[in-house]
This record gives C-alpha cells, structure tokens and sequence, in this order.
C-alpha cells in the first residue's frame, strides 16, 4: 500500500460489492456495540439498586441488633428485680 486514496487500486473486488458488504460489517458491530452498553449500563443500574437495598438492610439489621440488646438487659433488670422482690417476699411471710 502507498497511502494513496485509490481504494479501488488495491482490492479486486468491484466497489458495487465491496461497499454494501463493508457498510453491513460497520452497521453490524455498532450494532453490537449499542447492545452492549445497553446491557452494560442495566447492570450499573441493577448493581446500584442491589447496593442501596443492601445498605438499608444492614442498617435495618442493626437497628433491630441494638433493639434487642436494649429488650435483652431491660429483661435482665426486671428478672433481678422479681428475683428481689420474691426473696423480701419470702422473708416478710416467714416473719
């Protein structure tokens, strides 16, 4: 090749069916390349959505974590305060 614009120097084939043959080859991957990022920028979206709802199910699992701590020594509190007042019970009906 001499880097000349004579396309038609180096190919055999005619351009009447070289030219459709070469634009059908570009519409080809273009259209390949659009279904691509289609599916490209479904799965960003789909990932995005998936991490947003992930997060608000960690904070939700430890909201209700620091929930049941909180339920859990308010439990043992009133178990020590019924075993307290079962043992002065016991001591002002022995009496």
């Amino acid at each position: 090749m001499d880097g000349s614009t004579g396309s038609s120097q180096t190919f055999r084939t005619p351009s009447r069916i070289l030219i459709p043959k070469l634009v059908g080859s570009r519409d080809g991957w273009k259209r390949k390349a659009n279904e691509r990022k289609k599916k490209l920028k479904a799965a960003r979206i789909r990932i995005r959505d998936l991490e947003m709802s992930r997060e608000g199910w960690k904070q939700k699992t430890g909201a209700a974590d620091m929930r049941i701590a909180e339920l859990e020594c308010q439990l043992a509190q009133a178990q020590q305060e019924s075993a307290t007042l079962r043992d002065e019970l016991k001591k002002s009906s022995a009496r």
